[in-house]
């Protein structure tokens, strides 16, 4: 039977392998000099690029052959009864399911859910707490392949890579002599050993080569820094990529908060671009640091189902030491920009005038609902519980948030996240100076 309640209030959208601590053996950076020639990357035949988010369910079960393998048994009646009772569309899941005959949970789960439903999911025991504990295994990094190589389009933060200074918008050429793609690199990545890559640096037209271990390493999902403006005006800058893992992800909120507050951040940009959801309570403890004097008022609400109505819960606005009085706010986003994330966009947007919170880049996922986790031994299941709804009770954005009109940017692969001269943040820039993204 299912008995297990844990997570309560927890959005969860994306997932990634896990390993053990190891002590750091990334010594050096990668070694890089000026060739002589132009690098001619035609980026307009690279325009087809779709860059996925850098973590995901889909990726952790169709690369990890041991978790594609696994077989577990699984509680039928208790997750049809889930589906029946406390999932939020229960009075649309089918009454005469013959569940007899299904083997895994997830057929079940896609057999029985709503139409509207895109998220609800099974997971293992094994696979959810690789999921939160914010370590992973091999180099660290995702890229694309092109006919050169494999064009870096995402690089983790403190990743094995990212010690050695591999960059987003680097070119793989090689990896221990062979032409790089995207299944080489997997398969060495799997391997032990220090192995070269060869790069192909276009932004400054450099030519790098390298040693990286593929190991299990710990990795963060906040970064922080100032910008200045082409006007002179200092602005934050605040990257996160998931909100899975409260007290260690709060931690480094915190870090970023305490400098902006020291250096009196009044205009922040928020990029969610590849952040996919997590806690709730995380969320709202960054709600907390992006406004002051409203505490005690609705931050937002989770609404279940009318049987479950004594589950909903309202969020309120705390005080918090490292708040700042921001002028305006600026977020990046994609169509991988989902579910927690989305959430903070939406509370928001109830307090603060519309010229304030601006959206650049791309709509968003489209996920105004939340999940509770319950587990019946061998599987947690995560079906789709109560809906989030803004001070103003606003939720319906299946579609997704809408970018500030002018504002829809393309995905930049070819610069780091966080570089002036990235396509979004440069456009983020440009508004802050003149209001407007063109």
């Amino acid at each position: 039977m299912i008995y297990k309640l844990i997570l309560f209030n927890l959005i969860l959208f994306i997932f990634t392998a896990c390993g053990k601590d190891t002590k750091d053996i990334d010594r050096h950076y990668l070694s890089c000099h000026e060739i002589n020639k132009s690098i001619n990357l035609n980026k307009e035949t690279l325009q087809h690029i779709d860059i996925d988010a850098p973590t995901g369910l889909n990726i952790l079960v169709s690369n990890s052959p041991k978790s594609r393998n696994e077989t577990t048994s699984f509680d039928k009646d208790g997750l049809y009864t889930l589906l029946k009772t406390e999932y939020l569309w229960a009075d649309e899941t089918p009454r005469t399911l013959n569940i007899t005959d299904y083997n895994e949970p997830q057929q079940l789960i896609n057999d029985a859910k709503y139409i509207k439903d895109r998220w609800s999911f099974a997971i293992t025991h094994k696979q959810y707490n690789n999921a939160i504990s914010q370590k992973s295994i091999g180099f660290g990094f995702r890229c694309q392949d092109i006919d050169r190589g494999c064009l870096v389009t995402y690089v983790r933060i403190d990743s094995p890579v990212d010690r050695i200074d591999l960059r987003r918008g680097d070119i793989v050429l090689k990896i221990d002599g062979q032409k790089a793609t995207q299944k080489a690199i997997y398969t060495k990545g799997q391997e032990k050993g220090i192995v070269t890559l060869d790069i192909l640096r276009p932004n400054s037209n450099q030519e790098c080569s390298g040693e990286v271990t593929p190991r299990e390493y710990n990795y963060k999902v906040v970064e922080s820094k100032t910008i200045k403006t082409t006007n002179n005006e200092e602005v934050g800058y605040l990257r996160i990529d998931s909100f899975l893992g409260d007290s260690k992800i709060l931690k480094q909120l915190n870090s970023a908060f305490d400098k902006f507050k020291k250096e009196s951040i009044q205009k922040l940009i928020i990029d969610l671009r590849y952040n996919g959801g997590g806690s709730v309570d995380l969320a709202s403890k960054l709600l907390d640091k992006l406004v002051i004097d409203k505490r005690g008022q609705t931050q937002f609400t989770l609404t279940w189902n009318k049987n479950y109505s004594k589950n909903n819960q309202r969020y309120t606005f705390e005080n918090a030491f490292n708040a700042l009085d921001l002028k305006q706010i600026i977020f990046l986003t994609t169509k991988h920009t989902a579910s927690a994330s989305e959430l903070i966009i939406s509370a928001l947007k109830a307090y603060l005038p519309e010229e304030n919170i601006v959206i650049i880049g791309d709509r968003t996922d489209g996920k105004p609902v939340g999940m509770v986790g319950q587990s019946d031994g061998s599987y947690y299941y995560f079906l789709i519980n109560f809906l989030v709804k803004n001070a103003l009770g606003f939720y319906d954005y299946f579609d997704g948030l809408p970018v500030t009109s002018g504002c829809n940017i393309v995905d930049d692969p070819f610069h780091e996240m966080g570089d002036r001269d990235e396509a979004m943040l440069k456009s983020a820039l440009l508004y802050i100076d003149r209001g407007s993204c063109q």
